[in-house]
């Protein structure tokens, strides 16, 4: 909207509002918006595309590895199925959620909260029941007396209290060694700019693409006439729609003076992809996955899917993997050799070419058997397929050292 500022009978500068009102920087960024703070908060914060789009990755990420409970016993590992925590962390942890929708959920409060927490609900006989997602918001590591515990404020359960050894803690990068801090809060300054960046760019087209101004007169005005050229801005300006873009005709000698940068002379594209890429570096994320394809060849995409898996989701299944086993199993179950294990060979699988040289390979060079190759690829194994091969050009070092057989015929 073009704001007007006009001069006071004397030729002093006045308000926009009152003609007897001096008119000061202060007064005059109030009156062009009262609400131009930008608040960054974790709700706010999922309104960027770029901050969005990064935890959605994330987040979704984690949640579609296959997640097992395993055991090792001597040189065997098995998956452990006979263990009550089986079942939840592949299948249902509660009667809310799946397995992909709590892992999902609590990543993201992780991403944007710093902390992620779930309940370890336990029978009388110390089984696990049910793993309870609880808020982060409403969950607090606190000290009473000597002894840590969670405080837990649910509006329709009231509050209580968890024991550490009860609660899964996945947390981001903290200082103090018991919470995560939020990404969105440390980073706060970034984002912001995003967001404001996004309100500009509303707020322009909101407009009709107009570009806000001041109108001012070239002649001194006597109060009355202030007062007729004010109510006929106000009455033609009220007439016009957000998206009309007409020329407003005033009686008076005015002149337009354009006080907002253009789009193109404040880089405004320029700003909103230099943001995008720096929110995908703060959650350490390669700018393609997020569309940001503006560096991205055919030839660097499979090495940099490469490297988020090595480098950005590799972190967070280890530190899923430590805490989950810490706090679902007992010492003595741990000692019994219980762990759970994420399956990052999804998120490397090749093409079906690639995938071919791989079991043509293990299976000539003798560590993997045909129904081994089926396996992964969802086949049922078929009979016969047990026995190892090996190539014939191919042979053991005591093969090598054998000496000759005496019994076989020699050629005449």
């Amino acid at each position: 909207m073009i704001l007007d500022s006009l001069f006071s009978p004397s030729g002093a500068r006045s308000s926009v509002e009152s003609p007897d009102t001096p008119l000061t920087g202060q007064n005059l960024a109030e009156y062009f918006d009262n609400d131009s703070g930008i608040t960054v908060d974790n709700q706010s914060a999922m309104t960027l595309s770029a901050v969005y789009a990064c935890i959605y990755v994330l987040s979704s990420s984690v949640a579609q590895l296959p997640l097992h409970v395993m055991r090792k016993q001597g040189d065997k590992i098995e998956a452990a199925k006979d263990h009550p925590a089986y079942w939840l962390l592949h299948d249902e942890p509660n009667a809310w959620q799946t397995s992909y929708k709590w892992r999902e959920t609590k990543q993201g409060h992780v991403l944007g909260w710093g902390n992620g927490y779930t309940e370890a609900v336990r029978r009388p006989s110390g089984e696990l029941r049910e793993l309870v997602m609880r808020r982060p918001w409403e969950t607090q590591l606190v000290k009473n007396g000597s002894r840590w515990l969670y405080a837990v404020h649910e509006e329709d359960e009231g509050s209580r209290a968890v024991a550490l050894e009860d609660m899964i803690h996945v947390r981001s990068l903290g200082s103090d060694g018991r919470t995560g801090k939020s990404l969105v809060r440390q980073h706060a300054e970034t984002i912001g700019l995003g967001l404001a960046a996004q309100r500009y760019g509303k707020d322009f087209f909101t407009g009709g693409g107009r570009p806000t101004g001041l109108v001012t007169v070239k002649n001194p005005l006597q109060k009355e006439s202030w007062e007729r050229l004010k109510g006929a801005w106000n009455n033609t300006v009220s007439r016009l729609k957000a998206s009309e873009n007409k020329t407003l005709m005033l009686p008076a000698d005015l002149d337009y003076k354009s006080i907002t940068i253009p789009p193109e002379d404040a880089q405004f594209l320029e700003t909103r992809k230099l943001n995008r890429s720096e929110v995908a570096g703060i959650f350490n994320v390669p700018a393609h996955m997020i569309n940001d394809l503006d560096k991205a060849t055919f030839s660097n995409i499979s090495e940099q899917a490469i490297q988020f898996v090595r480098h950005t989701m590799m972190p967070w299944v280890v530190n899923w993997e430590q805490e989950i086993n810490r706090r679902v199993f007992t010492r003595s179950e741990r000692a019994a050799g219980y762990y759970v294990k994420f399956n990052l060979a999804g998120l490397l699988r090749g093409t079906a070419k690639e995938r071919a040289d791989f079991y043509h390979n293990a299976i000539n060079d003798g560590w993997m058997d045909r129904n081994e190759a089926r396996a992964l690829e969802d086949m049922n194994p078929r009979e016969g397929l047990d026995e190892m091969l090996v190539s014939v050009n191919a042979q053991s070092l005591s093969a090598l050292n054998e000496p000759p057989n005496d019994d076989e015929d020699t050629p005449s």
